[in-house]
């Protein structure tokens, strides 16, 4: 008898479509991640605190948008991830595009999973993940930042958050191509 649990096939659906062109990424992108996030936002906090144990530098938004935008985008980073509110994700996917980057996949913090086709193909399966977190979206995300070959993260924190108020997004930038 196989015996499967929810965060195992989710895990699954996630790591099988990211898998099957994960090398030719990294061939043409590199694997320089990066995520930023509103640190007013108690999502934000949440998301950076799960980057950090995820061994990544969660770099905090703040000052001109614009300046700051092109200075992340300097290193021409292979994926960007973020959480923020609604004007800050409009500014810094604007500025992304001006550079070569598309909006790969959005999610509502409110409804935890791509909206309104927000979602490019082959990305679907990150938004079924954050969905399936529940309120720890936002480490499910940071999770996915790091290792995207990775499965879901342990989520201890999950249950004692509270869900986020607002326009809440977390989002993923990628180079287009």
């Amino acid at each position: 008898m196989i015996r499967a649990s929810r965060r195992t096939v989710l895990g699954g659906a996630l790591a099988v479509p990211t898998l099957s062109g994960l090398a030719a990424w990294r061939w043409r992108h590199g694997e320089e991640r990066v995520l930023l996030h509103d640190p007013a936002l108690e999502a934000g906090r949440r998301f950076a605190e799960a980057g950090k144990a995820q061994g990544l530098n969660p770099r905090a938004i703040e000052g001109d948008r614009v300046r700051f935008t092109r200075e992340v985008l300097a290193t021409k980073p292979a994926l960007i991830a973020g959480v923020s509110r609604h004007a800050d994700l409009l500014l810094i996917a604007d500025v992304a595009a001006e550079a070569g980057y598309a909006l790969a996949a959005r999610l509502d913090g409110r409804g935890r999973q791509c909206s309104g086709g927000e979602c490019r193909p082959g990305w679907n399966a990150l938004g079924r993940v954050a969905k399936a977190a529940g309120h720890g979206w936002t480490e499910a995300l940071a999770a996915y930042a790091a290792d995207p070959r990775g499965g879901l993260p342990a989520m201890a924190n999950a249950a004692s958050a509270r869900p986020d108020a607002g326009m809440v997004f977390g989002w993923v930038l990628v180079p287009k191509g």
